[in-house]
Parts: structure tokens; C-alpha cells; sequence
């Protein structure tokens, strides 16, 4: 790294005491309230004879977030109820050692079971979400795992064939292949039965611009995560600003956390150094491990001189490692657990990995800058809601670096930012 890059120790922070705000909940928002997923579902004909399930809603929160919303996306194309989802527990001791991906799928697990949506969500939100934008699809709170012969799992994406990166090229097609489906390997008694299709976990094949730029870009706020979590991440905000306001002589710039995007503020960073073999798609090995990440992290850092670091991971001893690294080029390191305390650090204790992810996720959203890796669920739904919301640049790839102005990974290739598009922000 060139020596020229290295920060003054007496560099401004630009970061000083947050305004007031409403219940310490910068993240919170409204229903969502969209004419364009309204005009959909009136559109629709619905059977109420059809219900689908979707409890196979595996990984971290990048793949979570993105499986449910495929799941009502498919269950309002084929016009049918949809049981409200589950989300299947991670055994943390399974997952690979040193893994420190806070948002990627490991693999399929029988673990410890599954929990509801308000796992990670406000299901209510959720609820009045769709009941407000979608008031045509019925959903269904609970149901048992019963067996019968008009109950079948299904792959959505195994209807169709020849699937390009870019996601399945008719998705209207969607509910005659269903009906076809359904008429072949489902029995037609007993009529009065309804028939339940368990859908398993569909990953980056629905294409979300086939609805339109607009409902793309906030058909996810249908989730929301839950208030204490919110609030956690909200807390961690005024945290780092609050640890930086000691500084004697340093020039302090106050900001409206509640801003989409703060600028000037922090880069956020991604440590993902989880097994690239345990990934979708082979990945640039380079990227996938401490020493080239810490190296880009702190080089993005310097050159874009911003002196505070937020690093998200659940790997504690490396990101140990980044702080003693970063220091050497005055680029402090900061992490929830760094500026939880009390009260606030035994709360956060008591959440589970995928759950402390959600703290990291919101957090990241708001940073001056994002930095994260290619092969990473968790960092590209941090890029892509980041370029939603901060309406960024239009993005680039080269070198294996993709890039929009507030976002930046490392060790992407042609193919992810194809498979992007199947990603809802």
C-alpha cells in the first residue's frame, strides 16, 4: 500500500452528536403503500382452493430476506394463500471455523429447528404490509406439517428450463407451469381438500425488474426488522459518534442519523472469510480470506480519507486482527461490540449470530461508504439497498471490483452482477 496513503492522526472525524430521534429508531418506515403491486393483485385471479408454504428459508439474512420475498412474489402470481413464513435455525458450532460471514448460506441443516418470521421481522408489518398493497392474497398464520396426497413440495424454479443468470426469462409463466404441475402430480381427492405446495427455497432466479424499476425497488419493504434490533443498530449510530467526540482539537461536525445515507461519517466493511468452497458459485479465493480484504478495506479507507471503520463479522479474533492492521494507517476500527455497553452489550449477547447480523446490516446501510466481497449474499443486499436508497452512481465492474459511487466488492465477476438482478433490495 503506498506509504502517501497513511491518514494524519489529527485528521477531522466529521462525526459528532446525532439529533434527537423519534424513540431512538432511525430505521423504522412506514407500510408499504404501492399502487403498482395493487393494480398486480386486482388483476389477479385468485384460487382459494391453492396455498403455498414457505418454511425453507435457509442462510443468513441475505438469503432469508431475499427467499421470503420470492415466496410472496410466486404465491401472487399463482394467485394462491400464503402461510405466513418460518425461518430455519443455523447451528453456529456446525458452521465452518473462523467463519465470519454475517448474511451467507452454509448449507442445508437439520439444526435446531425453525422459529417464525419475527425471528428477524415485524410480522406485523409484514401482515399490514400486504393487506394495505395486496388485500387479494389471503394469509394463512399457521399450519400444520401434515401429509397428503394433495401436499407436495416444489422447486419454483424447476418449472422452467434454461435459466440464464439473469433469472427465468417468462416469469408470467409462472402459474400455468404451476397448474400444469399441480394437475399432474397431485390427486384431485378429496376435492374439498385445498392443495398445499411447500415451497423450497428459490436462490437469485426470480427476475424482480419484470415488475417494474419502482415495484423492484420496494417490494422489500414489506419486511422490516424488528424494533429491538432497530433500535440496537440505532444505538450503535449514536455510539460511534458519541466515542468520537473526546477528541481535543479535533473539529467535530454534527449529522441527522435519521439521513439515508451519512456523509461524512464511516466506511463500513464486510468481513467475510467464511469457506469459499461452501459457496453457490466459485469464488476468487484472493478475496475470500483476511489478508486481501483487510488490505482493500484499509486501502478504500485511506484513499477515500475516512478515519473510522465499522466492520460487521462474527469472527471477533479477526476483526481484532484489522484493528491492530488499521491502526498502523491511523484508521480506527470500531464493531458492536465495541460500542455496546451495559445494559445494551448484554442484550446483544443474548441474540443469536444471524440475529447480532441484523444489527451489523442496518448499520452498514448508512455509512459514508460500504465495502464489502463478491460472493456474499449479506454484502451485495447491503450494496444494492444502499444504491436504492442513497441513489448512487451507476455501478461498474472492472478488475473484479464492482463499484457505485457508495458501494464497493471485491472479487466480483460477470455472472454475480447478472444473478443481481434477482435480488430484491
Amino acid at each position: 500500500m503506498d506509504e502517501d496513503r497513511r491518514l494524519p492522526k489529527t485528521i477531522a472525524w466529521a462525526i459528532g452528536k446525532p439529533v434527537s430521534t423519534p424513540e431512538n429508531d432511525v430505521f423504522d418506515h412506514p407500510l408499504l403503500d404501492s399502487w403498482e403491486l395493487r393494480e398486480i393483485c386486482s388483476s389477479t385471479e385468485w384460487n382459494s382452493s391453492l396455498i403455498l408454504t414457505c418454511d425453507d428459508n435457509r442462510g443468513g439474512v441475505g438469503h432469508v430476506r431475499n427467499s421470503i420475498l420470492n415466496c410472496v412474489r410466486f404465491a401472487i402470481g399463482a394467485g394462491a394463500g400464503l402461510v405466513l413464513p418460518n425461518i430455519p435455525l443455523r447451528d453456529v458450532e456446525e458452521m465452518t471455523a473462523g467463519a465470519a460471514d454475517t448474511g451467507d448460506d452454509i448449507e442445508r441443516r437439520h439444526g435446531p429447528g425453525r422459529q417464525g418470521m419475527d425471528y428477524m421481522f415485524d410480522k406485523n408489518h409484514f401482515v399490514d404490509s400486504l393487506r394495505k398493497s395486496c388485500p387479494e392474497l389471503v394469509l394463512v398464520r399457521h399450519m400444520e406439517a401434515t401429509t397428503s396426497n394433495r401436499r407436495r413440495s416444489l422447486l419454483p424454479e424447476s418449472l422452467f428450463s434454461n435459466i440464464p443468470a439473469s433469472g427465468i426469462e417468462q416469469p408470467e409463466e409462472w402459474r400455468d407451469r404451476l397448474n400444469i404441475w399441480i394437475e399432474k402430480y397431485m390427486s384431485p381427492e378429496p376435492a374439498a381438500e385445498p392443495v398445499i405446495v411447500d415451497l423450497d427455497q428459490s436462490v437469485l432466479h426470480y427476475p424482480i425488474y419484470s415488475d417494474g424499476q419502482t415495484l423492484a425497488h420496494t417490494f422489500g419493504d414489506i419486511l422490516k426488522f424488528r424494533p429491538d434490533i432497530r433500535q440496537m443498530a440505532t444505538k450503535v449510530l449514536k455510539g460511534i459518534a458519541h466515542s468520537h467526540d473526546h477528541e481535543a482539537g479535533i473539529a467535530v461536525q454534527t449529522f441527522d442519523i435519521s439521513s439515508p445515507i451519512l456523509n461524512p461519517s464511516f466506511i463500513g466493511v464486510h468481513l467475510g472469510t467464511e469457506n469459499p468452497l461452501a459457496e453457490r458459485h466459485e469464488v476468487d479465493v484472493m478475496y475470500s480470506h483476511f489478508e486481501a480484504q483487510a488490505a482493500a478495506y484499509i486501502e478504500q479507507a485511506t484513499t477515500s480519507k475516512i478515519p473510522i471503520m465499522y466492520v460487521a463479522s462474527g469472527n471477533l479474533p479477526e476483526v481484532n486482527k484489522l484493528v491492530k492492521e488499521a491502526k498502523e494507517w491511523n484508521v480506527e476500527v470500531t464493531h458492536k461490540e465495541d460500542v455496546l455497553q451495559g445494559k445494551d452489550a448484554d442484550a446483544l449477547a443474548k441474540l443469536t449470530w444471524d440475529q447480532r447480523a441484523l444489527v451489523d446490516y442496518l448499520v452498514l446501510l448508512k455509512g459514508q461508504e460500504f465495502a464489502g466481497v463478491g460472493h456474499s449474499s449479506f454484502s451485495w443486499n447491503i450494496m444494492l439497498k444502499r444504491h436504492q436508497i442513497g441513489d448512487g452512481a451507476g455501478a461498474s465492474l472492472g478488475n473484479e471490483v464492482y463499484r457505485d459511487g457508495l458501494s464497493t466488492l471485491y472479487g466480483v465477476r460477470s455472472s454475480y452482477v447478472e444473478s443481481s438482478g434477482c435480488m430484491w433490495p
